[in-house]
């Protein structure tokens, strides 16, 4: 090793002054070109990146932030035994039977198809927890056998 360098150290002492300073200049100009392009053109490029995703977040955050909820929460005042049997008069549909147990409460309803698939999913809404559903179609009317659970 000591060798190499001995040989390499005679090697510039024997170059003219003049290609030794051109070797020097060319040294430090490919010092500042490897910085650049090595250095700080991907620094730039990753700040770059860094501003679009900053800026990216802050719209999404404003956007959450003036966001609606899209259903305000109801509170009812009535059992939801009467808000169901009155929904169900209200939307046309026949109620066949309609029994309450401990917890439980078994309906049976029918009507037109398109009423009563609109008055499930409104009671569904409405907060109407259905254990079992059954649907039976009968000539153009369109019969549903429900097990809801009380508990609120």
């Amino acid at each position: 090793m000591k060798a190499r360098s001995s040989v390499l150290r005679d090697r510039w002492q024997h170059l003219p002054p003049r290609d030794r300073t051109l070797c020097r200049v060319l040294a430090v100009f490919l010092l500042g070109v490897f910085s650049v392009y090595g250095l700080w053109l991907p620094a730039q490029q990753r700040l770059a990146a860094a501003q679009v995703l900053y800026t990216k977040t802050l719209q999404q955050a404003a956007e959450v932030q003036q966001a609606k909820p899209t259903s305000a929460v109801k509170v009812f005042d009535q059992p939801l035994s009467i808000r169901l049997s009155e929904s169900a008069a209200e939307s046309g549909l026949n109620v066949q039977q309609f029994e309450m147990d401990a917890e439980v409460l078994r309906i049976t309803l029918k009507g037109d198809a398109l009423t009563l698939l609109n008055w499930l999913a409104r009671s569904e809404r409405e907060g109407a927890q259905f254990e079992t559903l059954s649907l039976e179609k009968h000539d153009q009317s369109l019969e549903a056998r429900l097990l809801v659970n009380t508990v609120e």
